[in-house]
């Protein structure tokens, strides 16, 4: 808890009776004579408290600069997934299904799950928002947490024990004309004396259809179009799955507190589809493929235990938590390829299967040491290791066929400890330092490639501060200097090869690496903000990343002829960030609007590659602009409101001879809610208004010519409808 909530509620343990009120008699001569003043000093004065724990708030109060969206935020555009729910954080783009925040994505972006990296097999898709307590939006690194967080940390907290008794269920149904989804689930909370238990379920199934269109076309340097191409894909196929989150809570003292908490989330799919090109100019390969036909299954399941224990020692609070995952996640592709005329024929069957298991113990102490700190300090242990296998059978024509088994076990080992300490020097200035050591090894072993082993460590020192301006002005600067960094990820370690089921320059194989180092950033964050008591809000924020040792996957041609991926540590970057945030009871410009809020994000994202020329020489094809802008209503028992996320698009260099387009998007959502009665709530939602597709293209361009490659998916508005009941 921060230091200043902490003291609000010792006060008002200490000074507020049951009642909510203390009694206070007045001083004065106990032996006075005079009934009237005697009469007048039996009065009771009635002195409400009203500096409680409840007036924290952690984006205005904490040191370190966060941004929580609460269980009624996260759950008032009835979303059925939490990336529609980011989409609308301030700072927070979501592109498919990559988190950015300052428009870096995956590996800048730490994503966490109740304060750790999500469990191998947790699957985000599945996670709905019901299930969800609140999303903290850090900004700037914490020593609590891993160091691996270059443009920011999201920590997704899950819903726990309940004080009281809790049971409510809630009903979804979804359908736009490529989807058609049904959702149930439920929360059931119960507090029986020291013992407290609590189950959140969701079971959910639906079926989606997929449209989509490309084009590939190869220009010579003379001008001549030597390829094109038009394909198109037409599919679909149903999903299902379950999600059950239980967590039993015994209060043994008070001293000593133990927590037991489990996680099970299970799903299956089955699709099929039928991919055809026209040929327009050229050929694309001997044979070339023309028709291919084929289907995908899958199922997956995550099992997730964790034993945790909470003691009052050495004046202060140990926290201990003991966790262990096991996942599988099988996968099934069966592909016919045929030529024109179906001259000629290719059966490809690829089957994979993920078998990742992690044991985790972390161990927290936290404690007052002097007046006004906050001490605590920490370790965190963990082992992973996966067992995967793929298993290719490929027949062409009537040649043999080819059967090639091929299994995979990497092992991470992970250490870290941490220290850190608040401070809160004066009423109005306090301050943060802390730091965190991180080592990891990555061994890696695969069939017909030599086992590889790869050590790094990175110590990140921390610091930030928070000045608030006197006499209760509600404005407050932030400063923050981190050491941050973005680890390579397992199979960027390894000399693994991935195949590409149809090799081309935009679908190359890929291998590892395992003398890559990790990318380092020293960083810098100033903030000023303005809070009002009416709950209105401004922001304005800068941010800068010096980037080295940048990790750049690099296209080459291979001696056999086949396009592949290498990473390699290559040169530095520079990240610059700007970013503005208002919310505004609108009562607050008049009397009129009385019952609407509005809220407005924006940020600018500027960044440069040294090895990669420009323009547009963006790190990890960085988002340059987005923006969010809502409005919402309340009166009585009705609510309504609607958003808008903006992502800007454009081309990104990615090396030399290789750009992407980014698209540039517009999605609106609004949603309306009725309040029957006490219990039963319906809720009505709209996504994606505008319809929007999606679109992507890329090229490259190099001695033989300029390959160009554009896509299309197609885009519907969502209609939902939600019930929800509260027993």
């Amino acid at each position: 808890m921060h230091p200043t909530a902490l003291r609000l509620a010792l006060a008002a343990a200490f000074l507020v009776p049951a009642a909510g009120f203390a009694q206070i008699a007045p001083q004065g001569d106990a032996g006075a004579a005079d009934p009237g003043k005697d009469k007048k000093d039996k009065t009771i004065q009635r002195v409400e408290v009203k500096g409680a724990a409840a007036d924290y708030d952690p984006r205005r109060d904490d040191t370190a600069s966060k941004t929580v969206l609460s269980a009624e935020e996260i759950r008032k555009y009835g979303d059925d997934n939490i990336f529609d729910v980011l989409k609308r954080a301030p700072g927070v783009t979501v592109t498919g299904k990559t988190i950015r925040m300052r428009g870096l994505g995956a590996g800048y972006t730490q994503i966490l799950v109740n304060g750790d990296r999500p469990p191998p097999g947790f699957s985000l898709d599945a996670l709905t928002p019901d299930q969800i307590e609140r999303i903290e939006v850090i900004r700037a690194a914490s020593a609590e947490y891993s160091m691996q967080a270059i443009a920011g940390t999201i920590n997704i907290v899950l819903r726990k024990v309940v004080s009281k008794p809790q049971r409510d269920l809630r009903l979804n149904a979804t359908r736009s004309t490529l989807q058609r989804s049904g959702t149930v689930g439920g929360t059931w909370g119960e507090k029986v004396g020291s013992l407290s238990y609590f189950v959140n379920g969701t079971a959910f199934g639906g079926h989606n259809d997929f449209y989509s269109r490309g084009s590939d076309r190869l220009t010579q340097q003379d001008g001549q179009l030597a390829q094109a191409r038009v394909s198109n894909y037409r599919g679909g196929g149903a999903y299902r799955g379950i999600v059950l989150f239980p967590r039993v809570n015994w209060k043994i003292d008070d001293a000593n507190e133990l927590n037991l908490s489990a996680g099970l989330q299970a799903s299956s799919h089955a699709w099929s589809g039928m991919s055809h090109n026209d040929v327009l100019v050229g050929a694309f390969g001997d044979p070339d493929w023309i028709d291919m036909p084929g289907r995908t299954s899958g199922d997956q399941w995550m099992m997730r235990g964790e034993l945790g224990w909470i003691a009052k020692v050495g004046g202060g609070k140990l926290e201990l938590t003991l966790a262990g995952e096991r996942s599988r996640d099988d996968n099934d592709n069966v592909t016919d390829y045929f030529s024109a005329g179906r001259i000629h024929h290719l059966a490809r069957d690829w089957d994979t299967v993920a078998r990742p298991r992690r044991t985790s113990l972390r161990g927290k102490f936290t404690r007052s040491l002097f007046d006004g700190h906050a001490l605590a300090a920490g370790v965190d242990a963990s082992r992973q290791r996966n067992d995967d296998t793929r298993d290719r059978r490929d027949q062409q024509d009537d040649a043999p066929e080819t059967h090639v088994v091929e299994g995979y076990q990497p092992e991470v080992t992970r250490l870290a400890a941490f220290a850190q300490d608040e401070w809160n020097v004066t009423k109005q200035w306090s301050i943060y330092l802390g730091g965190r050591w991180e080592g990891v090894r990555t061994d890696s072993a695969a069939t017909g490639v030599a086992a590889t082993a790869s050590r790094s460590h990175v110590l990140g020192p921390v610091a930030q501060t928070l000045y608030k301006f006197p006499d209760k002005s509600g404005r407050q600067l932030r400063l923050a200097l981190t050491r941050t960094y973005k680890a390579p990820t397992v199979d960027q370690l390894t000399a693994r090869r991935y195949l590409a089921p149809l090799n081309t320059r935009f679908s190359p194989d890929s291998s590892g690496n395992p003398a890559l180092r990790p990318e380092l950033a020293n960083g810098i964050d100033v903030a000023f903000e303005q809070y009002w008591p009416e709950g209105a809000m401004v922001s304005v924020s800068g941010t800068q990343r010096l980037v080295s040792d940048y990790i750049r996957t690099r296209l080459d041609l291979d001696p056999d002829g086949r396009w592949i991926y290498r990473p390699l540590n290559d040169g530095g970057a520079r990240v610059h960030a700007l970013e503005a945030e208002v919310k505004l009871p609108l009562r607050m410009v008049s009397p009129a609007a009385a019952g609407f809020d509005m809220r407005a994000a924006v940020t600018r994202n500027w960044s440069e590659v040294d090895v990669v020329p420009g323009p547009g020489n963006r790190l990890d094809a960085q988002t340059p602009m987005s923006a969010n802008v809502g409005l919402d209503y309340r009166r009585d028992r009705l609510t309504f409101g609607a958003s808008m996320a903006y992502q800007q698009g454009g081309w990104v260099r990615v090396s030399e001879a290789q750009s992407r387009r980014q698209q540039t998007r517009r999605d609106v959502d609004a949603y309306a809610a009725w309040k029957l009665d006490p219990h039963v709530q319906l809720r009505l939602t709209l996504n994606n208004l505008l319809g929007m597709d999606n679109t992507s293209e890329s090229s490259y361009e190099d001695a033989s010519g300029l390959s160009r490659q554009a896509g299309w998916q197609r885009g519907a508005t969502r209609v939902g409808l939600n019930v929800e009941m509260k027993m």
